[in-house]
Order: structure tokens, then C-alpha cells, then sequence
């Protein structure tokens, strides 16, 4: 992953924000009662993720209709009319007992080969400027090292004509809580890197000079919501092949809605493993990268140690022009430069975020961070 990070220039943001009007709740199975992680909440053209505990706290700014839908692999889609804002709202999912249509799948790689031929179809090639929330963390097994949020401006290059997404940090905080010997390890905001979707991404297993170096392989359907889903597992077919996984196909329209993928580390002498997931939510015909989270882990003098980020697209428009005044900072640590030790709850006002996991706060608010 890149460890310089692009930083915009005196850039004002194009989303208005409203008072706050955050709308709360936690998303269940309705058979288990267990909290369900990473379901997608959307509320106008606002879009959130639930946390590790389920939990979700989403402002829909100006939306008029406060009409919530939720979605996650393998349950039913939950639309939701708000009538009470204030109110702490508790979502039950049915467990999906949805099933395709006999399909006759002649073989994963004809059917990747009409996905690719719709990737100009499905997917946003203007230029867009989103609008995210970024964390990160370090740990090991006992405890961790450092937790960083951060609130981003995201400018996206028509169709990743060049290297980088530019990324504009707007509001930051983080805590660093031990230090390592080795500061090599710390490799604080990785959004840049993160927001070039494997759609376009150069070097992704997905561009056309790549594909040829890979085996797709039709293992069964599912779905997502109330979307009907393909899964095509994928591995490398020959030496130049270097990441193995699963796509996730919307049967309708053949766009890759979700990916899942670790790179075959062929002799790294730091990462021990290496894990992505990319999501991909339709708004008005087009998909667009929604979700993306990696995490990493080494060793190091017999301990392992696990690296985790996050990036959640919350709104995104197609804009004609992108920042002028830019440059690539080197300065170490550059993304956080700024960043408060500030984790009240109202840090976050009038932003879209995740909110942070029950082990997450236990932990700041041993260290005073959090106060009850």
C-alpha cells in the first residue's frame, strides 16, 4: 500500500450539511437476535455501514423521504418509514429464503466475460468527488497500538486516468496509545490507495491485460438484499497470476457488487497475510465503490500484529472539475497531521461515520479517552 498521501489544498466541500439529525439503531437477525456487522443502511442518497456490533448511526441531511432501507448478504431486504427520528431504532432481517431460477452457467470465465463487457455500462466513469469516513487501527493480540477516524473529501479521475485519488482529510482524530520500536510499521492514511476500485485499478486481476492470468469458476448464487447474486470464485492460472477470491455478480445487470480477495504473498519478507473487501451500491443505474476495508498482519519478533482500515463512501455526485492546487506531502504520518484527541460523541456532528465497536470504546475509555 502507498505511503504517500495526497492532500488538497484550501478545497471547500460541495455537500451541504443540514443541522445534525442523526438517525441511530442496531441491525439484528430476527431469528437470533445476534447483531448483524457491515449492512448497508441507506436513507435518501445517504449510505452507511453497521459496525462490528451492528450498530449504525447515518444523517440524511436534507432527505425529505425518511425511508431506510438495509441490506446484507443472505437476508431479505428491511424498508423502514421513519417517523421518529429520535427514537434508538432496532432492525430485524429475515434470513433469505430466496432461490434462483434454475440458471445453466456454461462456465465461470463466459460468464466473467460478459460482466467485463458491461464494466462501461455499470460502472461511473465521470469524474466524481465523494464524500467518506476513514479508520484505521493497530494491534496485537493482547491490546492495541493506535486507532485514527478521519472525515474525506475524495476526488475520483474520469475512469483512474492517473495514479492517485486525490483525498482532502476535513476532520481527523486518533490515538496513539503504545509505541513500537519499529515506526516502518505504521502506515497511517491509506485512502488514496483505497479508493482506486480494482474496476479500474491498473495493476487489479480485473483490468483487461490481467485477466488472461486467471481461472473463473461458477460455485453457486445467493443474494444480497432483494438482488439475486452469482459467486464466481477466481485463482491465479498461470505464474503471472497473483490474487485468489470471489466476485459477487447481480444476475440482472452482470455488475460486480461485491469482491473478496487476498494477494498470494510470494515471498514478502513483511506482510504474513494480506485480506480485501470492495462493495460496490447502485445509485440511479450506476454502480459505485461504497465500501472498502483491508487488513494486514506480520510478524514480528515472534508477535503478530494486525493493521485494519476502513473506507465508507457515505455520498458521491459526478463533478466536471477536480482541485488545482495539489501536492504529495512525504512527511510521515501526513494523513493524521492534524488530528484531535477528541472522542466524544459529538466529534463527529454533521458528518456521516462508523461508530466505533464496543472493544474499540472499552479500550479508549480505559485510558480516559471515553467517559461514561
Amino acid at each position: 500500500m502507498r505511503l504517500i498521501v495526497v492532500l488538497i489544498l484550501v478545497v471547500t466541500t460541495f455537500f451541504a450539511w443540514s443541522e445534525p439529525h442523526s438517525i441511530k439503531g442496531i441491525v439484528k437477525d430476527s431469528e437470533t437476535n445476534e447483531p448483524i456487522p457491515f449492512a448497508h443502511v441507506v436513507i435518501g442518497q445517504v449510505i452507511s455501514l453497521t459496525n462490528l456490533d451492528g450498530e449504525f448511526v447515518l444523517d440524511p441531511h436534507s432527505s425529505t423521504e425518511l425511508v431506510m432501507q438495509i441490506s446484507v448478504m443472505g437476508y431479505e431486504l428491511s424498508t423502514t418509514e421513519i417517523e421518529d427520528p429520535e427514537i434508538f431504532h432496532t432492525i430485524l432481517l429475515k434470513p433469505s429464503t430466496m432461490h434462483l431460477d434454475e440458471v445453466t452457467i456454461v462456465s465461470g470465465n463466459v460468464l466473467m466475460n460478459d460482466v467485463f463487457n458491461r464494466f462501461h455500462l455499470n460502472y461511473e466513469m465521470s469524474r466524481q468527488h465523494m464524500l467518506g469516513y476513514y479508520k484505521e487501527n493497530l494491534l496485537d493480540t493482547d491490546s492495541m497500538y493506535y486507532l485514527a477516524e478521519g472525515i474525506v473529501d475524495i476526488y475520483i479521475p474520469s475512469n483512474m486516468t492517473f495514479d492517485h485519488a486525490l483525498v482532502n482529510p476535513i476532520k481527523t482524530r486518533k490515538k496513539v496509545f503504545r509505541v513500537l520500536d519499529d515506526d516502518h510499521v505504521y502506515m497511517s492514511g491509506n485512502a488514496s490507495d483505497m479508493a482506486q476500485s480494482s474496476i479500474w485499478r491498473k495493476g487489479s486481476f480485473l483490468n483487461p491485460k490481467n485477466r488472461k492470468n486467471y481461472e473463473f469458476i461458477y460455485v453457486g448464487s445467493s443474494n444480497i438484499g432483494d438482488k439475486d447474486v452469482f459467486i464466481v470464485e477466481f485463482e491465479p492460472k498461470n505464474s503471472k497470476g497473483d490474487t485468489e477470491g470471489k466476485i459477487y455478480i447481480e444476475e440482472e445487470t452482470l455488475a460486480v457488487i461485491k469482491l473478496e480477495y487476498h494477494p498470494k504473498l510470494k515471498g514478502s519478507n513483511f506482510w504474513k497475510s494480506v485480506s480485501w473487501v470492495e462493495e460496490y451500491y447502485e445509485k440511479n443505474g450506476i454502480y459505485e465503490l461504497f465500501r472498502v476495508s483491508y487488513t494486514g498482519t506480520w510478524q514480528d519478533f515472534r508477535q503478530d500484529y494486525t493493521y485494519n482500515a476502513l473506507l465508507v463512501v457515505n455520498e458521491s455526485r459526478v463533478t466536471n472539475d477536480l482541485p488545482e492546487d495539489t501536492f504529495l506531502l512525504t512527511e510521515y504520518d501526513s494523513f493524521f497531521h492534524e488530528a484531535k484527541e477528541d472522542f466524544s460523541d459529538s466529534f463527529w456532528d454533521g458528518y456521516n461515520y462508523i461508530k466505533l465497536d464496543v472493544e474499540s470504546s472499552d479500550f479508549l475509555k480505559s485510558y480516559g479517552m471515553i467517559t461514561e
